[in-house]
């Protein structure tokens, strides 16, 4: 064993991380040389911080990769500690992992190329389905395969001769050169400190690589990488080895996932069941089974729709106990008169703000798959609002206060129907351009009240052509950033409200943000209301905002939120008093689809124009959870009475009955993302 072998060991394995971000780095800026050659708007980049932050964003996606290729260098040193020849089979892993990083990086700009996107699902299908397409000699002229190999090849051995020469020259003159050990070069023992010293640098190295940036917990992309503008900037800086991970994993969740982890029945019996058919058919047409009518004649013409989704608004917020500090007086004035309603008992349909846009997006419900990451081989849903609303003329907006880059978020609207997608970026931008006060943004995206602003601006662009617009709000997550003295917000007397409760927290922020929120979305809808009466305000939370500041929480509590529905134009009436998400798109076509005008949806229209019985007995399909006028009930199996709900005999068996329903709701919901609309047993 020659001198200084871990002392080596360590000074390789740093030289090897940092010739990993420079090749990870020179074969991101060959896909941007090929975006100015190939993709037209790379010329839209407006400033080179643009690059910048290209650059920066894809090193920290990349740089969990380069750690574990790195580890992986590390250890098999360790383990061939006792032979010289372990400088030769490291040598080899270096020629084994700069071949796959050139190949995989190569490999994605091809397939950019070809589906305008980088790795997603559409690569199982360009891998393994009909043909195996890069095998395809069409294919390979078309997009000129070849010369992108040459490319390949050509930096493959640069990178090979330049890694090499430092390689050798470490392992044949580290120890013997005084500038490169901290040790005296006459001793052949290593030295305690010089390895300590290295030992720590190349942890910490490892620690923040693998973390994605300077901590110690792994970073939260969604925080902490840089908006890019330029769409194709964007899309190139997630990071190759980072969406093929991404890929596999979703890949083998979905491909796991079957009919029998939703309901206990085969697909045919569950479709017989929930729709009460009686007849025997080997197939049913899910998409005729789900279809409904119109009823509506009322002549007055809803040009605008706006669904807005509230991060974190909480049914629990609207408690007359907070009327003392009004922390909900604005949403509540918009139910003072005939023209606004709220839903009784309205649940979530999941339990986070990723999942909860699956079901706003697709109408369908909550599978617990990540459909994001099918997008490649994703086609629109029939019962998505953008596609039905779009059928209908409106134009399709979809806003968002984060990055639209975030689980595919803005392919993902696109996919659904929505025209136009815009986030973070463009909203802050629109404040600088017209001068608003600082701060845009905080922790979580760009402020509520420069999303509304920037909403109002569209829309008025937009006012001689019917619009639909989804609006996300800012996330309502600590550290409660938000400018609130911006706003006067009684931080004072929510203080005092909350200092003798058993409220743990007792932040008074956390209430104001929900304070704040309340009345800049009031002011948006009073606004409009007076220049463009003829719209529709849908308000409703994402999920329960898991801060009820109570320790006897209820399950009613932790899964209702607000379904507010509201128009200056129109005389709403309630046609069921309980609902979820999933019913919000059935109610806005109700209100403004002609008479007689068919969709498919699996929820029903909670309000109408026409004057119709409300319907006392009914149910709602939650998430994992269920409710009736009386009780809720959950997949645990508890059943909880509100209100002055009474018990009654045979409670347990109906509510377990209709969480059957649920499952059976769920499953299809499955057979569509996976198999289509036509249902039939699987052999």
């Amino acid at each position: 064993m020659k001198k200084k072998w871990f002392e080596k060991l360590l000074v390789e394995s740093i030289f090897f991380a940092f010739f990993l971000y420079f090749i990870f780095f020179i074969l991101n800026v060959v896909f941007i040389i090929y975006g100015n050659i190939y993709y037209d708007d790379i010329g839209n980049v407006e400033d080179f911080y643009e690059y910048w932050k290209t650059f920066v964003n894809s090193l920290r996606y990349d740089s969990s990769s380069i750690a574990i290729f790195t580890l992986g260098y590390f250890a098999l040193g360790l383990v061939l500690f006792w032979t010289e020849f372990r400088w030769v089979i490291l040598w080899l892993y270096v020629l084994a992992v700069l071949g796959l990083s050139i190949f995989v990086g190569m490999y994605e700009i091809v397939f950019f190329e070809i589906y305008g996107d980088v790795f997603n699902a559409n690569l199982y299908g360009a891998l393994f389905g009909n043909g195996k397409i890069f095998a395809n000699p069409q294919i390979q002229k078309e997009y000129t395969i070849a010369p992108k190999v040459l490319i390949g090849i050509v930096l493959g051995i640069l990178f090979i001769a330049i890694y090499s020469k430092i390689f050798f020259k470490i392992v044949r003159d580290y120890g013997y050169d005084p500038l490169s050990s901290i040790h005296s070069r006459s001793t052949r023992r290593e030295s305690s400190i010089a390895a300590f010293i290295l030992f720590v640098i190349f942890a910490l190295m490892m620690v923040f690589s693998f973390h994605g940036g300077f901590s110690f917990k792994r970073v939260d992309f969604s925080q902490v990488i840089k908006p890019i503008d330029n769409q194709f900037l964007s899309k190139v800086s997630t990071g190759a080895f980072r969406n093929l991970y991404l890929i596999y994993k979703d890949h083998r969740k979905i491909s796991n996932s079957h009919f029998s982890d939703y309901v206990s029945q085969t697909p045919l019996e569950a479709t017989r069941e929930y729709f009460h058919l009686d007849n025997q058919n080997t197939s049913y047409d899910l998409k005729k089974l789900l279809t409904k009518k119109v009823n509506n004649h009322s002549d007055v013409k809803i040009e605008h729709i706006f669904y807005i989704i509230v991060d974190g608004l909480s049914e629990y917020h609207f408690s007359e106990e907070y009327n003392e500090i009004g922390l909900t007086s604005g949403l509540k004035s918009l139910l003072e008169d005939s023209h606004g309603v709220k839903i009784g008992v309205f649940l979530e349909n999941a339990n986070t703000t990723m999942k909860n846009i699956d079901v706003y997006l697709t109408g369908l419900f909550q599978t617990e798959l990540p459909i994001g990451s099918m997008l490649g081989k994703l086609e629109s849903f029939a019962t998505a609002p953008g596609i039905i609303l779009k059928d209908l003329g409106y134009q399709n907006t979809f806003y968002y206060s984060g990055l639209g880059m975030w689980q595919n978020l803005e392919q993902y609207a696109h996919l659904q129907g929505f025209d136009e997608v815009y986030d973070s970026t463009h909203i802050v931008h629109n404040a600088k351009l017209n001068g608003y006060p600082l701060p845009y943004e905080g922790a979580w995206g760009a402020y509520d009240h420069h999303l509304f602003a920037f909403v109002r601006g569209n829309i008025f662009k937009e006012r001689y052509r019917p619009t639909f617009n989804m609006i996300l709000t800012s996330p309502h997550y600590p550290p409660y950033d938000i400018p609130l003295e911006q706003f006067n917000v009684p931080l004072e007397e929510i203080e005092n409200l909350f200092k003798h409760t058993s409220y743990e927290k007792k932040d008074s922020r956390l209430i104001g943000s929900i304070w704040y929120q309340d009345k800049v979305i009031t002011k948006f809808i009073q606004d409009l209301s007076k220049t463009m009466p003829n719209s529709l305000f849908v308000i409703t939370g994402n999920h329960y905002d898991r801060e009820f500041p109570k320790i006897d929480m209820s399950a009613k509590v932790s899964k209702t939120i607000p379904l507010i529905v509201y128009s200056p134009a129109l005389d709403l009436k309630k046609r069921n008093n309980i609902g979820s998400h999933i019913d919000i798109t059935p109610t806005i076509v109700e209100i403004v689809a002609p008479d007689g005008y068919a969709y498919p949806s699996f929820g029903r229209p909670l309000v109408s124009n026409e004057v119709i019985a409300l319907v006392e007995k009914n149910v709602a399909l939650g998430y994992f959870t269920i409710a009736t006028d009386r009780f809720m009930y959950d997949k645990n199996g508890k059943l909880e009475y509100f209100k002055d709900g009474i018990a009654r005999n045979n409670d347990e068996e109906l509510a377990s009955s209709l969480y059957k329903r649920l499952q059976q709701a769920t499953a299809l919901s499955w057979w569509i993302l996976t198999h289509g609309y036509e249902v039939k047993d699987i052999e």
